[in-house]
């Protein structure tokens, strides 16, 4: 066994074992409040860190958690642990309710809406005799479980049992939400914060999802309620101000606002603090002092908090190491006068797929048989049940993948990956070496099937009009360009045809349907991708997570499946990654793939944008300025791959540039747009002869024969 996992097992058996190892009862107290802590930092990571959604709330759903416990077990006799989950439900729903609420705004004002909700709490809520009880204190007995005597008898009036439950509860919340950090909800989750309108173009309810997000961190802190009244059995609303929301919000932020591991950190560092400043009489009074200047240090020296500085510290202690090693392996062979051999080791350049296969990892859960099938029977269940559900029916559309099964080679053995030279580069295969299918479209565009048909659309923004009385369509396996000076409402009908604006007139037809009031995320369930004119990708993520956000609508499993880790939420993963692995490979991507976009090259940017398209498998996508920032020879490899995605993949492409010169090469229909409405159209030939474009665009003649070499770019 390897000494690092020697090192974790032996933490862990101490910290289970901590309060029977002669520790003061103090401890132990301040032990639970750190789980309790853990608890509450936890869902504001989800909430705020993941989602960004401010909430100045959780007090009072802490606070809400501990009374409904108390008023469960005083009138209606439920016992702890059945009170557990129901505290959570009811909590998580007025979460919801809040959510509900805080849907339309954003930022500073959410944080007002949520802070306005704390402090009606605590005036109103909790000075109702029937939630806090007679004399403005909730109080309970201590309770037992189980019968004396046995194995199973729990004395809850222990502090040291409710250690142990406290850290269960701690242990099984940080299991589900790294779950849900790694599932489709949490890639959503980020989606979300990264960017509303990206992330609903790719088929994610971000109303759902923030709804969702809201439930889940009030669930948790209304559980971490339902502790804190089990340990302490008795609680008073002066515990619950408004103000001790501002403390778990900084509680959050010094662990790092996006880390579990900083959650639980910073839970531990609090609750330790108290320790010390009820055994040091000198520093009475001075906690607050101290946790102001924790905020302060992380937020002017060291933004990541406790859960960035963990890592941090590792990277470096491993550098320290190799360093050491590398150099005591030098020393013992020129002792022994010979050569050292790394043979056995994994080479740097393995993939972490294949590192992966070469563990044996093959996604499997090793949860035993009837344990697995009774919590796939209880997830979808939940799932069918839970008011987060879509019940909109959709035909979902899809192109034809198979032909890029040729761009996963096969798994190497593991003799291949040890064997295998660390220095020389892996065998790439992308869409220049896949042969090209023959394609040609039917001559007469009638014979062609309609993919988009507008007709008639105009939008205005008050006073402004921005489109008037616009009509195109886009036929099955076309590409269709959309051209014109900048205001001439390209983009306006872009957004006009994906959803993001209500048209004021007109009717928008996708697929033979009228989806002129369908919201964005169900068009994009119906089959229409897009890229933007300004980069949408999610600075958090990495390049491969960015491309995993773009499955979610071939992925039907929810959250309840996510958490539990059931084996079809297990499946649906391993698809997901197998499929965006072959659009890397098919865009050439491998390079990046790991690292964060934020920073990343332009050129590079807009390739991970037309990449993220591609893994919805939609057969129509609307690519709005691809070639904007590239150079000439990037436009020419642009101009090749979308022949290739329409003749191979069969996609459908409506097109929005200003290279005149690339627009009219891959183009077999174009739209000219100016002023707001449809100045002409026709084919690339007929565009380029039309006096009126001439006029209002192209700028000069250009014959058939001696097509445009540099389109304008007007300013």
């Amino acid at each position: 066994m390897r000494p690092r996992f020697v090192v974790a097992i032996a933490a862990a058996v101490a910290v289970i074992l901590l309060p029977w190892i002669g520790v003061p009862l103090s401890v132990v107290v301040n032990a639970n409040l750190a789980g309790e802590y853990a608890l509450i930092a936890i869902s504001l990571v989800i909430l705020t860190g993941w989602v960004g959604q401010i909430s100045l709330a959780q007090g009072a759903f802490v606070g809400i958690g501990a009374f409904t416990t108390g008023l469960l077990i005083r009138s209606a006799h439920v016992p702890f642990p059945l009170n557990l989950p129901i505290v959570g439900v009811v909590t998580g729903g007025a979460a919801a309710v809040l959510g509900i609420v805080a849907l339309r705004v954003r930022g500073l004002y959410l944080a007002v809406a949520t802070l306005i909700f704390a402090y009606m709490t605590e005036t109103f809520l909790f000075t109702q005799a029937w939630l806090v009880g007679e004399g403005g204190a909730s109080a309970i007995p201590a309770a037992r479980i189980g019968r004396p005597g046995t194995v199973t008898f729990f004395d809850l009036g222990d502090s040291r049992i409710v250690y142990v439950i406290i850290l269960a509860t701690v242990v099984a919340a940080l299991l589900a939400a790294q779950h849900l950090r790694r599932s489709k909800t949490g890639r959503a989750f980020f989606a979300v914060r990264g960017s509303e309108v990206a992330a609903v173009s790719l088929g994610i309810d971000v109303t759902r999802y923030k709804l969702l997000a809201f439930a889940i961190s009030g669930g948790l802190a209304g559980i971490a309620g339902n502790l804190t009244m089990i340990d302490l059995r008795v609680v008073t609303p002066a515990s619950f101000q408004f103000t001790v929301s501002l403390f778990y919000l900084s509680l959050a932020v010094v662990g790092g606002i996006g880390s579990l591991g900083g959650a639980v950190a910073a839970g531990v560092l609090f609750a330790g603090l108290n320790e010390l400043f009820f055994r040091v009489a000198a520093l009475n009074g001075y906690l607050d002092v101290v946790g102001v200047g924790l905020l302060l240090v992380v937020l002017l020296a060291y933004p990541g908090g406790l859960g960035g500085l963990g890592p941090a510290l590792w990277q470096r202690a491993k550098r320290r190491w190799s360093v050491l090693a590398r150099f005591a392996r030098a020393l013992f062979a020129g002792r022994r006068g010979g050569g050292t051999s790394d043979d056995h080791l994994v080479p740097a350049s393995v993939q972490p797929e294949a590192a992966q296969q070469a563990r044996g990892d093959d996604g499997k859960t090793f949860v035993p048989g009837p344990i697995r099938s009774a919590l796939k029977r209880i997830s979808e269940g939940v799932e069918r049940a839970t008011p987060f559900r879509s019940r909109r029916t959709i035909v979902r559309r899809s192109i034809d993948m198979r032909r890029l099964d040729v761009l996963e080679p096969e798994a190497p053995s593991v003799e291949e990956i040890i064997a295998r030279d660390a220095a020389s580069a892996p065998l790439r295969r992308d869409w220049r070496q896949i042969g090209e299918n023959p394609f040609s479209l039917p001559p007469d565009r009638e014979e062609r099937s309609p993919i988009l048909e507008v007709e008639h659309v105009s939008v205005r923004f008050g006073g402004l009009i921005a489109t008037n009385d616009v009509s195109l369509g886009v036929r099955e396996h076309e590409i269709v360009g959309l051209i014109g000076p900048n205001g001439a409402g390209k983009t306006t009908t872009f957004n006009a045809i994906a959803g993001l604006n209500q048209p004021s007139a007109g009717h928008v037809r996708l697929f033979d349907e009228d989806a002129t009031s369908y919201p964005v995320h169900v068009r994009a369930m119906m089959g229409v991708g897009r890229t933007f004119q300004l980069i949408q990708l999610f600075p958090q993520l990495t390049v491969f997570d960015n491309l995993l956000v773009a499955t979610h609508v071939h992925n039907d499993t929810g959250v309840f499946a996510h958490v539990l880790l059931t084996e079809r939420a297990l499946s649906s993963e391993l698809d997901a990654r197998r499929r965006v692995r072959q659009i890397v490979s098919l865009i050439g991507l491998e390079d990046v793939v790991d690292r964060r976009v934020a920073g990343l090259p332009f050129g590079i940017l807009r390739q991970v944008e037309i990449a993220r398209a591609l893994v919805t498998e939609a057969p129509f996508l609307m690519l709005d300025e691809p070639a904007s920032g590239l150079d000439n020879t990037e436009t020419d490899e642009l101009a090749k791959l979308l022949h290739f995605i329409r003749a191979d993949l069969g996609v459908t492409i409506l097109l929005i540039e200003h290279d005149v010169r690339m627009v009219t090469s891959v183009s077999d229909y174009i739209y000219v747009l100016d002023r707001g409405s449809v100045l002409a159209q026709g084919t690339p030939a007929e565009i380029q002869r039309n006096p009126a474009v001439i006029a209002a665009y192209l700028g000069e003649a250009v014959g058939v024969e001696d097509p445009v070499s540099s389109g304008p770019r007007p300013s």
